[in-house]
């Protein structure tokens, strides 16, 4: 390699750093993308269940939400419907623990809509939901407008 070839591999490899860090930078300086906040607030609220809590559930709620699930035969429309489906569960944990399978946040605009496998473990039983919860930006900040569960089969290898 001659001289004038080590220089433009040298400018190549300092252009190729110059814009990693400005992509590093860039996402650093946005703080906490939307995708990493809809999901610590759902892990928040799965912990919550956790000690039989709903409360980090119903805090973000919208008020307006609808919710199905296959515990329900209709749709429960509004936060107070919510709060009376929930309200006998208060102090009984849903699970021992829990794993967010394959968790996928979308987010248009001001809406988020995440999608993922719950496996609840109980002893040494456990059960797989699907969950669909769609978040909305507020100014209070993301809330849930809808809610979907259903049972499903345990994911194959």
């Amino acid at each position: 390699m001659n001289g004038r070839q080590a220089v433009k591999r040298a400018l190549s490899v300092l252009s190729v750093l110059a814009a990693a860090t400005w992509i590093a930078r860039a996402g650093a300086d946005s703080g906490v993308g939307p995708e990493r906040e809809v999901l610590a607030l759902e892990r928040q609220a799965m912990d919550g269940w956790l000690k039989g809590n709903p409360d980090p559930q119903l805090a973000i709620s919208d008020p307006e939400i609808t919710y199905f699930h296959a515990v329900v035969e209709k749709r429960i429309d509004g936060l107070a419907a919510l709060k009376e489906l929930y309200e006998p569960y208060r102090g009984v944990p849903l699970y021992d623990s829990y794993e967010m399978l394959n968790p996928k946040v979308q987010v248009a605009g001001d809406v988020a809509i995440l999608t993922y496998q719950l496996a609840r473990h109980n002893g040494t039983a456990t059960t797989y939901w699907n969950g669909t919860q769609v978040y909305r930006k507020k100014k209070e900040g993301w809330r849930v407008i809808h809610t979907h569960w259903s049972a499903a089969k345990a994911p194959q290898p």
